[in-house]
């Protein structure tokens, strides 16, 4: 096979993904009322969801990063690290780039997958590489975060 199949979400999403789809175009068009749209998870936000939703949402994540390192990252400094759960940065941007490419690999027209690929995609890979910057992550060997010292201080200093 020249190329994998991109990874398919657990059902749990999808049914998440479905329900936000159809409370948006709902009554012909008229998207559903501000409070129904509110309270519906987004699974792009998996601190947001429930715990079946989360855990769903994250395994989900981890074959995505799987699927990118082997069709995308030709360089090691490119790849998504395996301990990418432990890197804030990237955990928040995962779960949204993994369902901007299932929308993209679900539309009837090439221009969401050209617009993941031009823009979602390579901007997520220049954020994730100049914040991570020369840590051993990259090399596989998982590196504390560097700044936490510097958080704790601001924290404590803040009065909390």
């Amino acid at each position: 096979m020249i190329v994998l199949p991109f990874p398919r979400p657990p059902a749990p999403v999808l049914v998440a993904l479905e329900l936000l789809r159809d409370a948006g175009r709902r009554d012909s068009g008229r998207p559903a009322p501000a409070g129904v749209m509110a309270d519906m998870e987004r699974p792009w936000e998996p601190a947001g969801c429930n715990s079946e939703l989360s855990a769903s949402m994250w395994s989900w994540c981890d074959d995505v990063a799987v699927w990118i390192n082997h069709e995308y990252a030709w360089r090691p400094a490119h790849m998504i690290p395996a301990c990418w759960r432990q890197h804030p940065h990237i955990a928040r941007e995962l779960p949204v780039l993994a369902v901007l490419r299932w929308q993209a690999e679900s539309a009837v027209a090439p221009e969401l997958v050209e617009e993941w690929n031009r823009y979602a995609f390579p901007l997520f890979c220049d954020r994730m590489v100049e914040r991570l910057g020369e840590s051993t992550c990259r090399t596989g060997r998982h590196q504390s975060w560097p700044a936490e010292s510097r958080y704790v201080a601001f924290v404590d200093g803040a009065g909390r």
